[in-house]
């Protein structure tokens, strides 16, 4: 059986795994999923049609499941898949998407620190770092291992990249490349990820290829065909991460900053 505490309300029809905790003056939606070893603490709630998978934990004042605030929300049910080893902390808000087949889907081992909120058709991949009060709109997509920075807001159907960094009090109103620091309000890239890489265990000739990446693009007064085409005749940079980098600049519909 799952531990529930005798104040928190579970809805019938919930399906808790037998290793499930749910805290004081929680609340469970009736066709919420929480499967082995999730934490509801005291006062967390988990609503709408929202599957976890094992391991997440979710703080007191979290709200994981509130409907869409976008107003063109129909009343469809509207699901939200979130897979496992998440952090929520107090205050952090997931919304469910807005129509019919949409969905808002968060992968594994993700961060999401006080007050941040992801928002409606969101899809959020694995090892993100999403800091206090960020703000994430509908319909982003954030790659693997990127760090969005504390009261950061980023403008909905935007992309950021794998490994890439927006730093805080960041406006980020355009696509943030794979590798790549970008900060200020309009959001703009001001260096690569040097530090962050290393961090993850990237070896010298990789990162040296991230910085000639960056200094195609950035580092001087070619516009962006011209700079990916010396990435790409550069034989310095392997051709998997030539192939991340065009694909990116190719697939992106906000522009990139």
């Amino acid at each position: 059986m799952a531990d529930v505490h005798a104040t928190a309300i579970v809805e019938s029809g919930a399906e808790l795994a037998v290793d499930v905790t749910v805290g004081a003056y929680a609340y469970v939606g009736h066709a919420v999923r929480l499967g082995p070893g999730c934490v509801v603490h005291h006062h967390g709630v988990v609503d709408g049609h929202s599957t976890l998978g094992s391991g997440n934990e979710i703080f007191p004042f979290a709200f994981i499941g509130g409907k869409t605030q976008d107003l063109k929300y129909d009343g469809s049910v509207c699901p939200i898949f979130i897979g496992n080893g998440n952090v929520f902390r107090e205050y952090v808000t997931v919304n469910g998407p807005t129509t019919d087949g949409g969905e808002t889907r968060i992968g594994d081992r993700n961060y999401f620190l006080s007050y941040s909120h992801v928002a409606h058709e969101c899809r959020i991949h694995d090892d993100v770092i999403v800091s206090s009060k960020a703000v994430i709109g509908g319909h982003v997509e954030v790659e693997s291992f990127a760090n969005i920075g504390g009261a950061s807001a980023i403008h909905q159907f935007c992309r950021v990249g794998r490994h890439a960094l927006l730093g805080g009090l960041s406006a980020l109103v355009h696509d943030l490349p794979p590798y790549m620091i970008a900060e200020g309000n309009r959001a703009r890239v001001r260096a690569y990820n040097c530090i962050g890489l290393r961090r993850r265990g990237f070896d010298e000739k990789y990162i040296e290829a991230v910085r000639r990446v960056f200094r195609h693009i950035y580092g001087g007064k070619n516009d962006r065909s011209a700079a990916l085409k010396k990435i790409d005749d550069d034989a310095m940079i392997s051709d998997d991460l030539k192939k991340e980098i065009m694909d990116f600049f190719g697939q992106s519909r906000r522009g990139t900053a």
